[in-house]
């Protein structure tokens, strides 16, 4: 008689790399090396954290399994401390018992805030209307691909308005320091849609620009199955707000939606949302941000400041790393949206001015790494003669870019300086050869933005250049201004996730302040469509985790 046996969680496995390619047979050797489980004992066991730790000299993998083991001896590890019982997985579903009356559910913006939150509501029965400004991913593409090859930009589509949002045109970081049961689900979801089942079990998962475009295909495909309908290169220019309530949407050109339940996910970028919302009377809070410039290295020096003799490894991939400085005056310096093997890119919205980003492909295979460096700011940078306004920081962030713009000599070409030369406080010369594709001008970068940010930037990679050495070196370079690193704003909601002012819409996602990622966003867009499901008496079901 085959005796029971327990699910366990054991953590810290660790392989070199050759072992980790099909780490399955080791795994199973370690499981009776460590924990004198042999194979007779368990079953099949199941990867569920997979990490690289490059610390020391011989970078390696370690890992989290889950594997069923005979229930004494599971009994055993888990009273030493050295294993942990794992729990069937569930996740939440709802069920409306019939759509609700009046008009449908509104989602305003078609990123992961705005289609996680049409998922949850379609799932449940009640699918919604989705707007956006911009158009589908696959049309989008062909304007994007403009701007990165003749500086022709559409204000309307572009890498921030669209189908996907502002993560279509990047890494497509999964990674997040959210701690919320739905970020699981997200990741799942993504799965059910195309994405690779490995971001399930790597610690900093990403999804690749090249991939996004099938998978946000399949999404919509998805969503419109089930009853949701789409309309592209639909933007909202007004809310009308009657007796405390939203009821109507105003569209560019006038026409009218009516709608008494939104999601409001338009992304950081929404600087015309903002002076609406104004408009109509709701309140809007300023924000602490950051900003600052892309800083690029050639990828094989990262590697070697990473991997150390290990950098030409074949079985190691291109190296990423996270870094931050805090000021004692408490503004930050810190990497941010990392993109190993990538390429540095054009994101503006409006003509005449330049803001930049980084992206990567799934294989992260190109010749330069590429991060933001960016400075928190707040209204002692931007406040203007002592008063403040709630949009002074989106008047800070436009004059930066209008600058940038400038100093590269327009068509979207980018100010620039080698980061030894801004650290010493000289302009570059020549610049060294580069991923953007628009072209680098040699310029100033101290004159866009107040001292204080500057001076912190200096200090910040000093110290930077200490703990990886050779950051700081003329072979790398500043490329300005990376502005749109989170929202200036936050649109202030209730418990119930309702904008103050204004029932029935629900502010959602970075733009709104309230995420900053596409992970993030999505959890936001779903816990708002939860809210809008509760309210209308959905009922909710817990069932077996899965796709």
């Amino acid at each position: 008689m085959t005796p029971s046996r327990t699910r366990l969680l054991l953590r810290d496995l660790v392989l070199p790399l050759e072992d980790a390619v099909i780490p399955e047979s080791r795994l199973s050797e370690l499981l009776g090396q460590r924990f004198g489980v042999d194979a007779s004992s368990h079953g099949p066991l199941q990867i569920v954290r997979r990490a690289l730790d490059a610390r020391g000299r011989a970078p390696r993998y370690v890992f989290a399994i889950e594997v069923d083991v005979d229930a004494p001896l599971a009994a055993q590890l888990v009273a030493a401390g050295r294993a942990h019982v794992v729990s069937t997985p569930m996740h939440v579903a709802w069920d409306l018992p019939a759509p609700p009356p009046g008009p449908r559910p509104v989602v305003i913006g078609a990123g992961p805030a705005g289609l996680f939150a049409a998922l949850t509501l379609a799932e449940a029965g009640w699918p919604p209307v989705i707007v956006e400004r911009g158009l589908s991913v696959k049309e989008r593409s062909k304007d994007v691909s403009l701007l990165y090859r003749e500086g022709v930009l559409n204000p309307e589509s572009n890498v921030c308005y669209g189908e996907g949002g502002a993560g279509t045109f990047s890494d497509g970081k999964l990674y997040t320091r959210v701690h919320d049961e739905r970020v699981r689900r997200v990741l799942e979801i993504l799965v059910a849609r195309g994405a690779k089942s490995e971001i399930l079990v790597d610690t900093r998962p990403h999804l690749g620009t090249d991939r996004l475009v099938a998978l946000l295909a399949a999404t919509r495909a998805h969503l419109e199955a089930l009853g949701a309908v789409f309309r592209f290169s639909t933007r909202v220019d007004d809310f009308v707000i009657e007796d405390g309530a939203l009821s109507t949407l105003v569209l560019a050109g006038g026409e009218r939606l009516e709608a008494t339940t939104a999601v409001l996910a338009t992304g950081h970028s929404a600087r015309a949302i903002w002076e609406r919302l104004l408009h109509a009377g709701l309140p809007l809070e300023a924000r602490r941000f950051a900003v600052g410039f892309r800083i690029e290295h050639p990828q094989e020096l990262v590697n070697s400041m990473r991997y150390g003799r290990a950098e030409r490894h074949p079985l190691l991939p291109a190296a990423d790393y996270r870094l931050a400085h805090n000021e004692p005056s408490g503004r930050g310096v810190y990497s941010f949206c990392m993109c190993p093997g990538g390429v540095v890119v054009p994101t503006p919205t409006e003509p005449d001015s330049l803001c930049i980003n980084g992206m990567s492909h799934s294989a992260r295979d190109g010749r330069y790494a590429n991060s933001a460096m960016v400075v928190t700011v707040g209204p002692e940078d931007y406040a203007k003669g002592g008063r403040q306004s709630v949009l002074d920081g989106v008047d800070f962030q436009l004059a930066a870019e209008r600058a940038a713009y400038q100093a590269g000599g327009g068509a979207f070409c980018a100010p620039a300086m080698r980061v030894s030369d801004f650290v010493a406080g000289r302009v570059s010369r020549d610049l060294p050869p580069t991923s953007y594709r628009r072209g680098l001008v040699s310029s100033d970068l101290a004159s866009l933005y107040p001292a204080p940010v500057i001076e912190s930037l200096r200090r910040a990679l000093g110290r930077f250049d200490r703990s990886m050495r050779g950051f700081v070196t003329a072979e790398a370079k500043l490329i300005g201004v990376e502005t749109r690193t989170a929202a200036p704003v936050r649109v202030p909601r209730g418990a119930d996730l309702q904008a103050l002012g204004a029932a029935g819409l629900y502010p959602v996602g970075e733009g709104m302040g309230y995420a900053g990622g596409i992970v993030s966003s999505a959890v936001d867009g779903m816990r708002a469509a939860e809210a809008i499901l509760m309210a209308h008496g959905a009922v909710r079901r817990d069932v077996p985790a899965g796709p």
